[in-house]
């Protein structure tokens, strides 16, 4: 029964996009329907399962085994696709009104959805790679939806490119993975040899993991990927596909040996401060949530560097709800403010203000989100966090370094950051008065704009992970993830203590910047040097595009003289070479091979003549002859004896 529950929920998501394809007037409803039984069955097959795990096998050929495999973490995050791809699929029939080409969105959005799925439910490390592919390349096709305009089309090619480089080291390392193994069973993994083709191993994932969930120094794709619909962003670039390196992380952390965590703690904290910085100057609603996304996938990497994986993937389940309320809450604000005011930049928060009163359900959803994403207790993100955190600490005191408390400290200082590039937004976006030019009236109300951003609003609360209906007396936490109470931070009062302060203080911060004097009055935004130079990601982009890129510009044409001067000269030369060599064989062939036959054959032809001549003669002259052959050897033999 399982394998026929998981295949429909497989396949689902893809089976309805193709029908509502061909169904384009109807296409949101039809897709919507599939991908509401998708989560039905996803939240049956995970009410039943137990320690027990799910594994379907397959030879793929002679001698080569792949497979799935479900247990409880991959079975929750299979619930957290299908639930977030549902209500973003109901969002979008709002967002999307009007828009010519929906079928085709549907479409793209099944597949992808499928493609998560599948990457979810694999066993095997080139089946997890296959629909790795999938999944970036279906989010590529919902990347550059709108390809009509020339930057969402550039936009997508870089964050593809981006993403294929990353990809193929990965690619690599999960052969030579794969080779070291007797099998590519993830299940079966054990650590990395300690020597140096361990460690090329370990990096080579490591690289493509980053690439995928957009780690520094690869994370300049993300924020371009916005260009793509709002409901995409809130589910593939916040929810699912750039978490999907940090799932992977997690399957694979058996194999990572201390040193390469290590590395891996530090590279996520320098991504989650870098991001969480970048956030801080941007005047983009959806590039604030995008740095943010980066940041908090920072948070995720760090925590599994230093142990805290269960809780990381705890953190990457609330971020999921939490973010992909507030890119929703973003694609309500964005909807509504390109049909009251056409001519304004509807993503510059700097032309907005006073929202509140004109979207209440939105105002409401994105403060409940926004207090889970920066951590305040009774919010979903205050649990995740500040596990992480308590993790981070414990990691720290173990290593008896003191280098490495710098990671727990950045981790305090990110928290003031993040609350308060949140709180400017809120501020900006929901309060004072509209700095448009148009005179805005009340929206038309449409459940599938407020069900998801509603639902999702709810999802962000603290209350559903400290008690759990499937579990029993168990808290989610401890039911799903086998984390007790005394873990989540016991002793640890102090620094879950100053994390709450740091907080508060950034969202002061924020109101003491931009919600003074009646909260209409915006204070100007810096463009010092120092802040125009974080706001644009650090130029990372500019040094890609302007060093790298035209280094191996440079390279690519040094090689294509290599290949003109020396190599085609040599090609043709040697084709000559081998073209006269030929004539010459094929004259051997002709006058000699061909000669030596034909006079052998003329010889044959003679014998067979003069052998024809003797056997037509009568039969009397066989006869006389073998009487003269008989006397003339009785003859010899009489006189010999």
């Amino acid at each position: 029964m399982e394998d026929y529950l998981l295949a429909f929920i497989l396949f689902l998501p893809l089976i309805g996009g193709l029908i509502a394809y061909n169904i384009p007037l109807k296409s949101g409803i039809i897709a919507s329907s599939f991908l509401s039984i998708t989560t039905i069955l996803a939240f049956y097959y995970l009410s039943f399962i137990q320690e027990t795990l799910w594994v379907f096998q397959f030879e793929w050929f002679p001698g080569f085994v792949m497979g799935f495999a479900v247990d409880r973490p991959s079975a929750m995050l299979i619930l957290l696709v299908s639930l977030i791809s549902f209500l973003v699929h109901i969002f979008s029939i709002f967002y999307l009104l009007g828009d010519r080409h929906k079928d085709r969105y549907y479409l793209k959005l099944g597949f992808f959805t499928f493609s998560m799925l599948g990457l979810l439910m694999s066993d095997h490390l080139i089946l997890l790679f296959i629909f790795w592919e999938l999944v970036g390349f279906s989010s590529y096709l919902l990347i550059i939806f709108w390809f009509e305009d020339i930057k969402n089309a550039k936009a997508g090619r870089i964050a593809f490119m981006t993403n294929r480089i990353t990809d193929l080291i990965l690619f690599m390392g999960l052969l030579m993975l794969l080779g070291s193994r007797n099998d590519g069973f993830i299940s079966n993994l054990g650590p990395l040899s300690a020597d140096a083709s361990g460690k090329t191993i370990g990096i080579c994932i490591l690289i493509g993991i980053i690439g995928k969930s957009a780690q520094f120094p690869f994370f300049t794709w993300l924020p371009r990927a916005m260009a793509g619909p709002t409901p995409v962003s809130a589910l593939i670039h916040a929810a699912t596909m750039v978490a999907a390196g940090v799932y992977l992380l997690f399957r694979l952390f058996a194999i990572f040996d201390p040193y390469l965590l290590n590395w891996i703690a530090s590279l996520g904290i320098i991504t989650a401060f870098l991001a969480a910085l970048i956030a801080a100057y941007q005047t983009d609603i959806k590039w604030v949530l995008a740095y943010s996304t980066i940041s908090q996938l920072g948070y995720m990497v760090m925590g599994i560097g230093v142990g805290a994986y269960h809780m990381a993937l705890f953190h990457l389940w609330t971020h999921a709800f939490f973010k992909a309320g507030l890119f929703l809450c973003a694609g309500s604000v964005i909807r509504y403010l390109s049909i009251q005011d056409p001519v304004a930049v509807v993503q510059d928060m700097r032309t907005m203000g006073g929202l509140k009163s004109y979207l209440p359900i939105t105002f409401c959803s994105y403060f409940i989100c926004m207090m889970a994403l920066v951590g305040l207790p009774f919010f979903s993100g205050f649990i995740s966090k500040e596990g992480i955190l308590v993790g981070a600490f414990s990691w720290a005191n173990q290593s008896q370094n003191g280098l490495a408390f710098s990671l727990p400290i950045i981790a305090l200082g990110i928290s003031f950051l993040t609350a308060y590039y949140m709180g400017k937004q809120l501020l900006l976006v929901f309060f004072g008065s509209y700095r448009g030019e148009k005179y805005l009236k009340r929206p038309q109300k449409s459940w599938t704009e407020r069900a998801p951003i509603l639902v999702l609003a709810i999802l962000s609360l603290g209350v559903f992970y400290r008690i759990h209906f499937l579990g029993g007396d168990l808290s989610f936490l401890e039911y799903w993830l086998g984390i007790q109470p005394q873990v989540e931070g016991a002793g640890m009062t102090p620094m879950i203590a100053s994390s709450i302060l740091l907080v508060l203080l950034g969202l002061g911060f924020s109101y003491w910047n931009y919600g003074r004097q009646g909260m209409h009055k915006m204070k100007s935004f810096n463009s010092s040097r120092l802040s125009v130079f974080v706001q644009n990601g650090f130029y990372l982009d500019k040094f890609y595009m302007g060093i790298l890129v035209p280094s191996f510009d440079w390279l690519a044409f040094k090689t294509s003289k290599i290949d003109t001067v020396l190599i085609n000269p040599f090609v043709n030369k040697m084709s000559v070479s081998i073209v006269v060599l030929s004539k010459i064989t094929d004259l051997f062939d002709k006058l000699i091979v061909d000669g030596l036959i034909s006079l052998m054959k003329r010889i044959m032809q003679i014998l067979g003549l003069m052998f024809t001549k003797f056997h037509t003669e009568r039969i009397q002259m066989h006869f006389v002859s073998a009487i003269i052959g008989l006397v003339i050897i009785l003859v010899w033999l009489k006189f010999a004896l």
